[in-house]
């Protein structure tokens, strides 16, 4: 877009006016100087052309007058012209000064339009730079609030865990008397566990001399039947003897799985409590005191057997 003229046609005629009228030629310097500096060179001499072009018009309208007076005036002019000559090539002289001078002003002009024009793009450049750091000090910002964000919920969770922190403080002493407790009661557990076990170990000992005794029992019963097998038909009464002491010793394998679980049980409670492995301690005596009555009903009834046996057999031999 071209600039605007900053000097009018009206003004340059005023001053061009003024100076003719105080008999000084009206140049574009003159006229520039006279308008206080104003307009470019160009501008002022194409608007000073369009004066002096005015002003051979009214030249031109004056001359028509008689021929006899056209004549002389032209003589008079043609006088003046020659006359004139040197004056004119002077001010052509001027003229092509003033036409160097515009070349000046107006390859000034270009220099410093391009030195504008450069100064614009580099204005330019700042501009889009400001705008990239303006961006990315949005961006630093959007981040630094983040981070500050991120860092205030990082110090409220840390007031938080301090608070937590300060009462499991206050609370450590009754805990500690918690766990004072805890441990008198573990120890006493410990201790009755123990016990527990020795009791559990003497129960296992007994029960073990309990089933020898048995299996010696049974193993006698059957030598006891092997021998009324071999008599069992002249031992009528005899068999029926040792089957009834079958039957008992059946009841004392009944007795002795009794025994076993019995047993097992205790094994399970000692866990629990020594009061528990004391009461197992009785059961386990009164079933030992039961074994130990049936071990010795099947001695008897073993022996019963073998003096029948013996009976029979002199009985037999007589």
């Amino acid at each position: 877009m071209g600039r605007e003229a900053t000097i009018t046609y009206e003004q340059i005629a005023a001053v061009a006016d003024a100076m003719k009228v105080e008999g000084l030629k009206p140049t574009s310097r003159a006229v520039r100087e006279r308008a206080g500096g104003t307009g470019s060179m160009g501008t002022i001499n194409k608007l000073l052309g369009r004066w002096k072009a005015g002003q051979e018009r009214q030249i031109s309208a004056a001359l028509v007058l008689p021929p006899a007076l056209q004549r002389v005036l032209l003589e008079f002019m043609d006088n003046e012209l020659t006359a004139a000559r040197m004056p004119l090539e002077a001010e052509l002289a001027e003229q092509l000064q003033e036409a160097s001078d515009m070349a000046e002003e107006n390859e000034r002009q270009a220099l410093e339009s391009q030195e504008q024009t450069e100064a614009i793009e580099l204005l330019r450049s700042e501009v889009a730079s400001h705008k990239g750091r303006t961006s990315q000090l949005e961006a630093d910002l959007a981040v630094s609030r983040d981070e500050v964000a991120r860092e205030r919920s990082a110090a409220e969770q840390a007031r938080t865990e301090l608070a937590k922190a300060q009462l499991r403080l206050e609370a450590m002493p009754r805990l500690e008397a918690d766990l004072e407790a805890v441990r008198a009661v573990l120890e006493t557990q410990r201790t009755a566990r123990q016990q527990a076990e020795q009791a559990a170990a003497v129960l296992a000992a007994k029960l073990e001399a309990a089933e020898r005794r048995a299996s010696e029992a049974e193993a006698r019963t059957n030598k006891a039947e092997m021998q009324a097998e071999t008599s069992a038909r002249e031992l009528l009464s005899a068999n029926a003897t040792v089957q009834a002491g079958q039957a008992r010793l059946e009841g004392a394998a009944r007795e002795i799985a009794d025994v076993k679980q019995a047993l097992v049980a205790a094994s399970a409670a000692v866990k629990k409590s020594g009061e528990d492995a004391a009461a197992l301690q009785g059961q386990l005596n009164a079933l030992s005191e039961k074994t130990t009555r049936r071990a010795k009903a099947a001695k008897s009834t073993e022996n019963k057997i073998v003096s029948d046996n013996e009976r029979a057999t002199k009985n037999r031999l007589i």
